[in-house]
């Protein structure tokens, strides 16, 4: 019943079919595990919707954590038969990384929850509108207006750092 939303939701993040039929399997199983801890506070579908989301999350965690494990470049000196193995570090600097988390948490200081999910996953995660609202159960408008609130707060608590 649930499985069409949990593959379209992690296509949307995943960007490939295989993959979300990957985590449509791994969300199913981690609920059917989990049922117990569901206590019935929000709609199953959010709920659900929740675990995809960060079942999703979780795997490009881990490709991109391989994939800069895996950059590593072998050269050669001249005439030498020596290898020079290079590691190089994709994640950026962390003293910007370190800023913009700051920077991020500022702008997003009481913003309530419902509104900053619904902007991240606009803005960040590409979602439109209308899917929102389907997955959220709420109407266009409701998420329309929860992303002007956001952006309008994330604005007045920026103005009010600068």
């Amino acid at each position: 019943m649930h499985s069409p939303r949990i593959y379209l939701t992690s296509l949307k993040i995943l960007k490939n079919h295989a993959d979300a039929e990957d985590n449509l399997q791994d969300v199913l199983c981690k609920v059917y595990e989990n049922i117990r801890r569901f206590k019935g506070r929000s709609r199953f579908s959010t709920w659900l919707v929740r675990i995809t989301i960060n079942e999703a999350l979780m795997k490009i965690r881990k490709e991109n954590s391989a994939r800069a494990a895996g950059r590593t470049e072998l050269s050669t000196q001249d005439s030498e038969h020596s290898f020079v193995l290079e590691i190089r570090d994709g994640c950026p600097d962390p003293e910007r990384r370190y800023i913009a988390g700051d920077l991020a948490a500022k702008a997003f200081h009481g913003v309530h929850p419902s509104l900053r999910q619904t902007f991240i996953l606009n803005k960040s995660e590409g979602w439109t509108q209308r899917e929102l609202a389907a997955a959220m159960g709420i109407a266009v408008a409701t998420v329309k207006s929860r992303i002007f609130r956001t952006r309008a707060r994330m604005q007045h608590q920026l103005q009010a750092i600068c």
